[in-house]
């Protein structure tokens, strides 16, 4: 349990050095003598709302804009700033300081004093402490006239008064003062969604620190309000400028539908955007939605969930040359279908599809079983992975690529975990068999079982070579697909008089299964119309 400090007051009191005209409705717990007891949190002497007080008048004025808002009305009328641009003459300025030195001698005075009693609880970690050669009465004045006070939190615990080290601005840095509440609310929202961040990271000690250690003059948003306000409102504002975009299209355009799935195992489907915008030649792209597609999800459902897509972007059916899926559903193409509308299989899908389904091989599955146990058991031995190392080092290539246990639902990891072990085979025998403690039934992989990994490697190795054609292009374009699918059935895949059997079983399965995939006759005449018009 965190020990925390208590401290019951009497008055709330602000000093006279706090000219800000916010303070009319705040101030620092203090004694019936008026001492103040703690300068960690400020009191609202409209609701008795604790707000941590960062040095600065924005969380005060935030306040008052959100509980408060007709107090602050009245106040700033009553108060009108200073005009942009007007100069403060240098006596002037000299004058104000030597009133700051004058008052910083004489006895201390409260600017305001009000006669409520309450208590405030700080935690016992985190305080907040200044120089002790600067005062803190005068500390306000500094701020303000543009010298910002940066803090870094430290932990409490220790005895010392080092806790917190301060630091004043560089003279050719930015002023801190000058960054408000919003400023920085914009940028924790901006941060969670670029980095595709949980909303409760805002709710960590460590983030929370993070800011103050930054300076930063606001109250952090909180888990709800980022999921139910700010969130919400930059998404909405951004569906309806892709909207407003989106109308302005005169030409056709074309959508991808991707199913992914989460760590939480939970299954989605993302809808994107591609399309040209009038008189420009480069294809843009905007991701639209992404919704939950649990796997119980029958056609009339997931029409329902394509019809609502389509009229919440306002897009026409009649205008979508056509639709390329990553998803094996059978439901959601058939609801696709039902709409007249061109499914193209995505090819990278395609190729993934069809190498697990080699990986699931009724002779293929134990072997990869066995390949994981081996890496397992070499790495998991200090010894036994030195001698891989230095072995390495010795065969020229191989330390360029590292033997890795794969990533079942990635093929590509697969592969190379296939690719490599075939490359080692004679190191990862030579080291099975001078350990002990083993179970080689686990890890003994024989001859036949061998030359099956190195035809698998040799067949699949052209699928290796059309994902490495595709990540060459920005956005690659349907008119490539037609090239690379010939390529690889007519030519890759195609059986030679020097394939064994187990190599010509493996072709054969995939090159039936490409060319099930794009048999249909509308996909083949957009795809042949496609690379027609391509000028490569």
């Amino acid at each position: 349990m965190e020990e925390k400090h208590t401290f019951t007051y009497k008055k709330l009191v602000v000093p006279m050095s706090m000219r800000s005209i916010y303070w009319k409705f705040f101030g620092f717990p203090a004694t019936d003598d008026g001492d103040i007891l703690t300068k960690v949190k400020i009191v609202c002497i409209l609701c008795k709302t604790q707000i941590a007080y960062n040095r600065n008048t924005s969380n005060l004025r935030m306040h008052l804009q959100n509980k408060h808002a007709q107090e602050l009305l009245e106040l700033e009328l009553s108060n009108p700033p200073r005009k942009q641009g007007q100069v403060v003459p240098q006596e002037t300025k000299e004058r104000r300081m030597q009133k700051r030195l004058l008052k910083g001698l004489s006895p201390a005075q409260h600017i305001y004093t009000t006669n409520v009693d309450g208590t405030v609880q700080i935690d016992g970690d985190i305080q907040f402490v200044t120089d002790p050669n600067i005062s803190l009465s005068n500390i306000e004045d500094d701020i303000t006239i543009g010298q910002p006070l940066r803090m870094m939190i430290k932990d409490g615990s220790s005895s010392n008064n080092q806790n917190v080290a301060f630091l004043m601005s560089e003279d050719n840095g930015t002023s801190q003062s000058s960054i408000d509440g919003k400023t920085v609310s914009d940028a924790i929202a901006e941060f969670i969604i670029m980095d595709l961040q949980l909303p409760e990271v805002v709710e960590g000690r460590g983030f929370q620190r993070l800011v103050a250690t930054l300076r930063s003059p606001c109250e952090i948003p909180s888990k709800n309000k980022l999921e139910e306000e700010i969130i919400p409102k930059i998404y909405e504002t951004f569906r309806i400028s892709v909207v407003g975009v989106l109308s302005d299209i005169t030409s056709d355009v074309g959508l991808t539908m991707e199913e992914w799935k989460s760590n939480s195992d939970e299954n989605f489907i993302t809808m994107s955007i591609y399309y040209q915008n009038p008189g420009e030649a480069a294809l843009e792209c905007k991701v639209l939605s992404t919704i939950h597609a649990p796997l119980d999800w029958d056609e009339s459902q997931w029409g329902n969930a394509i019809d609502i897509l389509l009229y919440e972007w306002q897009i026409k059916i009649e205008r979508i040359t056509a639709v390329v899926v990553s998803t094996s559903r059978i439901e959601l193409l058939n609801a696709l279908r039902n709409r007249n509308v061109t499914i193209v299989p995505c090819l990278l899908y395609s190729l993934q599809v069809c190498a697990q389904a080699c990986f699931e091989d009724s002779e293929v599955a134990p072997i990869l079983s066995k390949c994981r146990a081996v890496i397992g058991t070499i790495l998991s031995r200090a010894d036994a992975s030195a001698t891989l190392t230095m072995q390495e080092q010795l065969t020229e290539h191989l330390e360029e690529n590292t033997m890795l246990m794969d990533y079942p639902t990635v093929w590509m990891s697969t592969y190379t975990m296939l690719e490599q072990m075939v490359l080692r085979r004679n190191i990862i025998m030579s080291l099975l068999e001078n350990m002990d403690g083993i179970d080689q039934e686990m890890v003994d992989l024989t001859s036949e079982q061998w030359k099956i990994m190195e035809d698998l490697v040799n067949v699949l190795e052209p699928f290796k070579v059309t994902i490495m054609t595709l990540s060459e292009e920005k956005m690659p374009l349907i008119s490539l697909l037609k090239p690379l699918l010939w390529q690889l059935v007519s030519s890759h895949l195609k059986v030679k008089e020097s394939d064994n059997d187990v190599a010509k079983t493996f072709k054969e399965s995939l090159s039936n299964m490409l060319c099930e995939r794009y048999s249909n006759n509308d996909v083949s005449l957009l795809l042949q119309i496609a690379t027609t018009l391509d000028p490569r």
